[in-house]
């Protein structure tokens, strides 16, 4: 008997439920990693959308290329060209836009103020025995307008008598003279002109020098500005279709820049040099910026015969090559040259539209577009044995 206080150290039991847990642990332990291994080191598998046999294909005669549709942005300045020197009631404004030689602007108490082409401003009455550059602007603008054989700078009965006849095809008094503020001189017609709409309109009373007639200054600016990643889809020798109403220009990217959001700016310029609108920039009205249609061509077209991208092999010395199957079923190595590819096409030198070609199964999907093989003998390529 031992005496009180003593300490007998617990006897420990073990349980066999606890022994058989332990080892369930360690198996399903020794499962998992077994499975991660297996996982982890083996091969991706094969894609399964390949077919399970050689395919033939018809070779098709196609045209390949990429565009993107992609809005410019036309910039120009305007001036006022003319002040109203007539006075009284408006009568009549007309529809402005692209206006040419002769056109009406609008009518003060049914007097029509006209657009002439020329530098000059008309200063003054106009009749008999003028002379000056403002007698010549309006002599060529009657030459324009088949009232006149020629232009001298000298208002004389020829020119009188033609003016008589313009006043009379514009239903006004038949003088012979041209009133101060009845023309407006345009340095370019056809030109894209603008009336102030808040300064002139039907029945408003003029009392002379408003500035009512404005226009462009310089040539229009063309630029596609695009943002980081839509400028990594355009190469500078991107080729640009812009419309714009009725008219079609041919651009190319003259230089770039970065503005200051990160931007990229692409200068645009007619493939001479000139501006993008050449001899219709007239027309152009932009009152500041307008934005119009585009077609940026990314990939140039390339028109010939057709095969899938699957259907070639690439050799180790860059060269490629189609299996071409006859109507007896035997397949020839034949050299091909890519011209361009697009979403799986390439257009070929070396095959003929109608002929045949097989496209690589899964089987021998190591063997796509792309994939190395060795070289057939340029001279007498190899048949690839039949599968």
């Amino acid at each position: 008997m031992m005496s009180e206080g003593t300490m007998h150290p617990r006897s420990r039991t073990v349980r066999p439920g606890r022994i058989v847990v332990g080892i369930l642990v360690a198996a399903l332990l020794v499962l998992a990693g077994f499975w991660a291994g297996r996982v982890t080191m083996q091969p991706p598998a094969v894609a399964t959308d390949l077919p399970d046999a050689e395919v033939l294909v018809d070779v098709t005669e196609q045209t390949l290329g990429r565009q993107l549709n992609l809005n410019v942005t036309v910039s120009q300045p305007r001036r006022v060209l003319a002040a109203n020197a007539l006075t009284g009631v408006v009568t009549s404004v007309s529809d402005t836009g692209e206006v040419a030689v002769g056109d009406e602007l609008y009518r003060v108490a049914g007097v029509p103020v006209r657009a002439v082409q020329g530098a000059t401003p008309f200063h003054r009455a106009l009749g008999l025995r003028d002379r000056g550059e403002d007698v010549r602007q309006l002599q060529q603008a009657l030459v324009a307008l088949g009232l006149l054989p020629a232009a001298d700078g000298t208002y004389g009965a020829s020119t009188e008598r033609a003016v008589k006849t313009w006043q009379k095809q514009l239903g006004i008094a038949q003088s012979g003279r041209v009133a101060l503020g009845e023309l407006v001189a345009v340095p370019h017609l056809p030109s894209a002109l603008s009336l102030d709409a808040d300064v002139i309109g039907p029945g408003v009373v003029l009392a002379g020098g408003e500035k009512v007639v404005h226009g462009n200054v310089g040539e229009p600016t063309f630029v596609l500005r695009l943002s980081q990643q839509q400028a990594r889809l355009v190469p500078e020798s991107a080729t640009v279709t812009i419309s714009y109403q009725s008219h079609e220009w041919q651009a190319v990217v003259a230089g770039t820049e970065n503005d200051d959001v990160g931007d990229t700016l692409f200068h645009l310029r007619a493939p001479d040099g000139g501006p993008v609108c050449g001899v219709d920039c007239g027309s152009v009205s932009t009152g500041g910026e307008i934005f119009v249609r585009s077609r940026v061509q990314v990939v140039p077209p390339t028109s010939g015969p057709a095969v899938p991208v699957a259907a070639i092999t690439t050799h180790p010395d860059g060269t490629a090559s189609v299996l071409v199957v006859d109507a007896a079923g035997t397949r020839t190595a034949r050299p091909v040259t890519v011209l361009g590819s697009q979403d799986g096409v390439a257009v070929v030198d070396g095959v003929a539209e109608g002929e045949r070609v097989q496209v690589l199964a899964a089987g021998n999907a190591a063997r796509g577009a792309g994939a190395v093989d060795p070289a057939p003998p340029a001279s007498s390529p190899e048949p690839t044995p039949e599968r």
